[in-house]
């Protein structure tokens, strides 16, 4: 995964686009990314809202 790539959360089906990759990872070998939702899907936060999320929590759609 790398900025620029288009992902889908697993859980609340919205598609966001990565604006950044922590190079901390935490102790199961995940890395946060943070992206910015395009969509609103079954979440609070709507188009626009930037979040950190783990990188098993999103599917990848495209690459940049």
């Amino acid at each position: 995964m790398q900025v620029g790539d288009i992902v889908k959360h697993f859980l609340t089906e919205q598609i966001g686009i990565v604006v950044d990759i922590s190079c901390n990872r935490d102790s199961r070998n995940i890395a946060p990314v943070q992206v910015m939702w395009t969509t609103q899907g079954e979440s609070l936060f709507g188009p626009g809202h930037q979040e950190w999320c783990g990188e098993k929590s999103l599917d990848l759609l495209t690459t940049a």
